[in-house]
């Protein structure tokens, strides 16, 4: 009688653990975001709400971290 109650509950606990890890949270509708509105990057005092000087100012970030160009090798062929 003792061996089968076992069995019984071994059973039981088997069936929970697969039906626990079966259970999937629904990712149907993305939640509202509620934290503060992001600024952007070129709102700054630096550029005063000028994309087109934000972004060209990137670019030439850019071109500052070209080795070709900083050490003057661009237009060189080996």
């Amino acid at each position: 009688m003792r061996r089968q109650a076992t069995g019984g509950r071994m059973l039981f606990v088997a069936t929970a653990l697969a039906l626990a890890a079966c259970h999937e949270i629904p990712q149907d509708a993305p939640k509202p975001y509620a934290g503060k509105e992001d600024t952007k990057a070129y709102a700054g005092d630096r550029f005063n709400g000028d994309k087109a000087k934000f972004e060209k100012a990137l670019s030439d970030r850019a071109q500052n971290e070209n080795e070709y160009i900083r050490t003057g090798d661009a237009g060189k062929r080996r």
